[in-house]
């Protein structure tokens, strides 16, 4: 199976999260696979097909065999990716309120999104980055690679 060089912002059942993205198989999620942003993955895992779907559409569960290749994109190579400041869709109380984030700050120009990857934003970017976080209104972002664990943002 492919595993695409970035992850996919997903909509899931009571909150948002980052997944696999694979353009040829069901593919989310895969235990004791070490993903890295920027490279494309060819993976061996065995599929097994589970007795009825979950509540989420699941048909399959993926069990992680072996990277068969891992190819490493340009870093000048663009890619989407939304951003969304709110993990659930409704409003925590105020003491759990931490817990909705997605975005955590790091430094005055660096974020931590899902705690999957770290986000530079550019200075002239940074007024439009932090209005997206305090208004909590999700918007599409451009990106590219800056290393395995870090993305930077180009334009909003």
């Amino acid at each position: 199976m492919t595993i695409e060089p970035n992850m996919s912002f997903q909509n899931y059942e009571h909150f948002k999260r980052l997944t696999l993205d694979s353009p040829d198989s069901d593919l989310e999620y895969l235990n004791e696979f070490d993903y890295h942003w920027g490279y494309t993955y060819k993976v061996k895992v065995k599929e097994t097909r589970l007795k009825s779907n979950l509540s989420d559409g699941t048909r399959y569960e993926y069990e992680f065999i072996e990277v068969v290749s891992k190819t490493k994109m340009p870093n000048s190579t663009e890619f989407r990716l939304f951003l969304d400041p709110q993990r659930y869709y409704y409003d925590l109380d105020s003491s759990e309120q931490h817990m909705n984030l997605t975005l955590k700050k790091l430094n005055d120009s660096t974020y931590h999104y899902f705690d999957e990857v770290e986000i530079e934003v550019p200075i002239h970017l940074l007024e439009r980055f932090e209005k997206l976080i305090l208004n909590g209104n999700g918007k599409l972002g451009h990106f590219i690679y800056v290393s395995e664990k870090r993305i930077r943002l180009v334009r909003i």
